[in-house]
């Protein structure tokens, strides 16, 4: 294609040259007529204007019709007055090297101004003009109009293109034909982290793996050289310093005489893809190895009824060498294989397993019995399964079974054994509860018949004390004091014992009580010695679900307990609070008494365990048992905490009611 600005300056330049000789040779009147012809006929504006007053002295007609001026009117103007880029000192100050002979043409855009104000692009080439003496400018306009908008249209075309390019998720460039890349999208910039000076020519060889680079070059040069399209998968390092897959292709773009002058090239990023891929299959090859070590059997059927997998595991316990045997329709195992229930009766195939699996059942721990006929063999089966639906409503049956006829086996002989168990354990029951009874009642009779005489020798003693005291010297007189004594002792003993025997034999009931109000009561029923202990009460007003009985025979015991450990504190300090913890309630009583050692925490909730001695701290040593009694068989539980010589602090936990009592049971307790 032939420049349009060497063009026009060669027709610039033959002007100037006819017009020197037109000028030389003013007789040749012919020739001058027919040059200006040929100006006037020209589809180039032509334009002739004085250097010094800047003033057009020619004007062609094609500039004429441009413009939308008379040649009369065009004789008052100055090319200032078409262009309005210029004025009159930045003109001279273009035009000053051709006047001073440093160029000889002058070439360069702007626009003309019509005379309705319009504008239109123009390309102008300038030269000195010299004819007789006078200097002018000539000036040769291209209208540039069309050439601009196809200019402006492949402006646009590459910039659309490179915006798609610079859009699409893939890195992309341009090769020349021999495969060196002139061009990447700025996509490809990014990843890499590189610059265009870095990417010229084969410099996208730095970002690829060197281990893996020998291999794409080959194959690159294999591509070019057959001009066949490149196709290949490869690591390319980002500006992260990692690497990452992409699959890369490149199509050969080819002239109409089929050469190729260019390749357009995409990296697509598939790393995520690969991988997941890799996980997949490794996926796949770790099932693989479950299912051929796991331990229970596991059948994989189509929704035809196809079986397509077995595992090892299934095999044995179907008796079979081969996996391949029984991949067959379920139908046909019926030739091997009986099913049974547990108690013997047959299943039909419509109720085998795998058939209630596939009509959408979801079984666990189905136990059936299964005979092979050819190998004369029974076994106890357990079947679970359910369908497993994947994309498109397609999906699998799964079938999993244990051979569980050992543990049948062993539960059968334990159900033997546990009805033996059972009567054993009716017999044994039975002969306790006589001996319970038996006890009972001698319980009942040791306590009757001690008491008469107890009673006996409590009457004689104490008329002996009040008939003869006179006759008994203070010797005799304190053996009958301490006979007395032993007495009251063993009475309060019998007595505590049976009711030890009442609490352990009564029948419990359990309902719902306001505790403030019960605890309120029972002080009430205390007896005088609390007169001169200090007494703090700190019991809100939520209801515990309790025996009252046996809440009563507690709190009373401990409260006693409280009172006597602490009579001989100079100020005898109770305090007794209640609170909520979860869904139980926490009861405390706290003594400033002689406390105890936790040494022997053991053996204070023992019948008949005393810590102190009786003659300073009477009982029978039966209190705490009964405490411990009685929570037991309301479902709550005691403990304390002490320190000897400061105080002591036991609690009850009770469990909260979510019931309110009615007004019957307030009236009842």
């Amino acid at each position: 294609m032939i420049s349009p600005t060497k063009s026009h300056a060669g027709t610039i330049a033959s002007i100037a040259e006819i017009s020197r000789e037109t000028a030389d040779l003013p007789h040749i009147e012919n020739e001058h007529i027919r040059i200006a012809s040929i100006l006037e006929q020209s589809l180039n504006e032509i334009y002739l204007f004085d250097t010094q007053t800047l003033r057009f002295e020619y004007v062609n007609k094609c500039a004429q019709r441009n413009l939308g001026y008379s040649m009369d009117m065009l004789r008052m103007m100055t090319p200032m007055d078409i262009k309005p880029d210029f004025d009159e000192v930045s003109l001279r100050i273009m035009a000053d090297p051709l006047l001073r002979g440093e160029k000889e043409v002058l070439i360069f855009r702007t626009v003309h101004l019509r005379a309705d104000g319009t504008s239109y692009p123009v390309e102008v080439h300038l030269q000195l003009f010299e004819q007789s003496g006078w200097l002018g400018f000539l000036a040769m306009v291209l209208d540039i109009a069309v050439r601009c908008r196809a200019e402006a249209a492949l402006r646009e075309s590459e910039a659309w293109f490179r915006t798609i390019v610079n859009t699409i998720p893939q890195l992309a460039w341009i090769a020349a034909a021999d495969g060196s890349r002139s061009w990447y999208n700025q996509r490809w910039y990014d990843y890499t982290g590189t610059t265009p000076q870095e990417m010229i020519g084969h410099g996208w060889q730095k970002v690829h793996d060197p281990h893996m680079l020998p291999k794409v070059i080959r194959s690159w040069k294999d591509s070019t050289a057959a001009e066949h399209a490149f196709d290949m998968e490869f690591p390319l390092r980002g500006a992260d310093g990692q690497f990452r897959i992409f699959l890369t292709r490149a199509e050969p773009l080819k002239n109409s005489e089929g050469h190729v002058v260019q390749w357009f090239g995409t990296n697509m990023d598939v790393n995520e893809q690969r991988l997941r891929e890799r996980a997949h299959r490794e996926t796949e090859q770790q099932l693989q190895v479950v299912t051929e070590n796991m331990g229970e059997g596991l059948v994989i059927s189509d929704f035809t009824g196809q079986l397509l997998q077995w595992n090892p595991a299934a095999l044995k316990m179907y008796g079979i060498s081969a996996a391949t045997d029984v991949l067959l329709q379920i139908k046909n195992l019926t030739r091997m294989y009986e099913l049974s229930t547990i108690q013997g009766i047959v299943v039909p195939i419509d109720e085998w397993p795998l058939t209630r699996v596939l009509r959408g059942e979801h079984l666990h721990d189905l136990e059936l019995r299964v005979r092979r006929f050819d190998e004369d063999w029974e076994r106890i089966l357990s079947y679970s399964g359910a369908v497993s639906h994947y994309g498109n409503g397609q999906g699998l049956a799964f079938l999993t079974i244990q051979d569980i006829t050992e543990r049948k086996n062993v539960e059968e002989a334990l159900r033997d054994a546990k009805i033996n168990l059972e009567w054993e354990v009716s017999e044994r029951t039975g002969q306790l509860l006589a001996k319970s009874k038996e006890l009972e009642n001698f319980c009942y009779s040791v306590s009757h018949d001690l008491r008469a005489p107890l009673r006996g020798i409590d009457g004689y003693s104490r008329l002996l004390l009040e008939d003869y005291y006179e006759q008994f010297d203070e010797e005799g007189r304190s053996f009958l004091k301490n006979v007395r004594a032993a007495t009251n002792h063993m009475t309060d003993l019998i007595k505590d014992l049976l009711a030890y025997s009442r609490l352990e034999r009564r029948e419990t009931s359990t309902k719902p009580i306001e505790l403030s109000s019960f605890v309120s009561d029972l002080l009430d029923r205390c007896h005088t010695d609390s007169k001169n202990v200090c007494l703090t009460v700190e019991v809100g007003n939520f209801h515990v679900s309790v025996d009252s009985e046996g809440l009563t025979i507690a709190l009373r015991n401990l409260i006693d307990n409280a009172i006597k450990f602490s009579k001989y504190s100079p100020a005898p300090t109770i305090e007794i609070r209640a609170q909520v913890a979860g869904n139980r309630c926490i009861f405390s009583i706290r003594d400033n008494g002689i406390g105890f050692d936790m040494r022997f925490y053991d053996k204070i909730f023992e019948i008949f365990q005393r810590l102190h001695r009786a003659k300073e701290y009477p009982g029978t040593g039966i209190g705490l048992a009964m405490v411990q009694k009685a929570m037991e068989r309301m479902g709550g539980r005691v403990w304390a905490e002490s320190q000897l010589g400061a105080g002591a602090i036991f609690y009850l936990e009770l469990p909260l009611s979510s019931e309110v009592p009615t007004i019957t049971d307030r009236i009842q307790r």
